[in-house]
């Protein structure tokens, strides 16, 4: 953590501010080229497991506003697996392909410019079908490309200040955004566009799974260096934006999904 935080943050809101008397003079000379502009899907061709997802089988669901009063934050996971076709359709929900319009696509969660920054990883704990591990969504190839197969939930449970959550959790999404690009079109600004994309991908998430019955909690603390390393990125171009972790729960009552109950004391207290 910087000291200097306060002065950075309020430079941060003020190098990314608009107002009517710069607007004209600062945008004179910059130029956005569609055609010619940066990838807009990620992908590992080299990743060790894919696993092709299909087209999800979306089940019926409650009403909207049902969904939306549902709607909290619910960690209190049982250990019982998210099915593939479960997390098939909270992937659909939150980044899947609805339209395309030639040169580029539109999906399920809205994007500024439709330049979708933010790409998927999911650290799988208990997702059948599934081998545990780290995975990144393939959007336009719909596919699931693990990239490290293994039991990561004592990594990940780190890297996201051993939140027990995570560990207990069938699957936990860490989304990352690609700076360049937002950043080519948008410059400054791209620098808050980026929250604006993973936060409608995230709510996306908590909806889905609310309305199939499961429990996602949405978490804004982890430690970036552990995630970046997690995933293998720099942390500059490409950084930790935000996470979720989504499990099996009871169902029952708010409140006993919310969290977990504490851990009796070694002592018995």
């Amino acid at each position: 953590m910087h000291p200097d935080w306060k002065r950075i943050c309020d430079a941060f809101l003020t190098a990314t501010s608009y107002s009517p008397e710069e607007m004209e003079e600062g945008w004179k000379d910059r130029s956005y080229d569609r055609e010619n502009r940066p990838a807009t899907y990620l992908t590992y061709p080299d990743a060790p497991v894919r696993v092709e997802l299909g087209e999800p089988s979306l089940p019926p669901t409650p009403d909207l506003w049902a969904v939306l009063r549902g709607r909290r934050s619910k960690r209190n996971f049982l250990p019982e697996p998210v099915t593939l076709d479960e997390l098939n359709c909270m992937l659909w929900g939150s980044q899947g392909i609805v339209q395309d319009m030639g040169n580029y696509q539109l999906r399920t969660a809205p994007s500024a410019g439709a330049l979708y920054p933010i790409e998927t990883y999911l650290v799988v704990n208990n997702v059948e079908g599934l081998q545990p591990g780290l995975y990144h969504l393939d959007v336009r190839g719909w596919a699931l490309e693990g990239l490290r197969m293994g039991d990561l939930s004592d990594e990940a449970c780190r890297a996201l200040l051993d939140q027990e959550a995570v560990r207990a959790s069938g699957l936990t999404f860490l989304w990352t955004a690609v700076m360049e690009r937002c950043e080519a079109k948008y410059y400054e600004r791209a620098y808050r566009y980026v929250w604006w994309d993973v936060g409608h991908i995230s709510e996306n998430i908590s909806l889905v799974a609310t309305a199939l019955g499961l429990g996602a909690c949405c978490m804004g603390a982890w430690h970036d260096s552990l995630v970046h390393e997690l995933i293998g990125i720099d942390g500059k171009e490409h950084f930790s934006a935000l996470t979720t972790a989504v499990g099996r729960i009871e169902g029952n009552d708010w409140l006993e999904d919310r969290r977990a109950p504490p851990k009796p004391s070694p002592d018995g207290g």
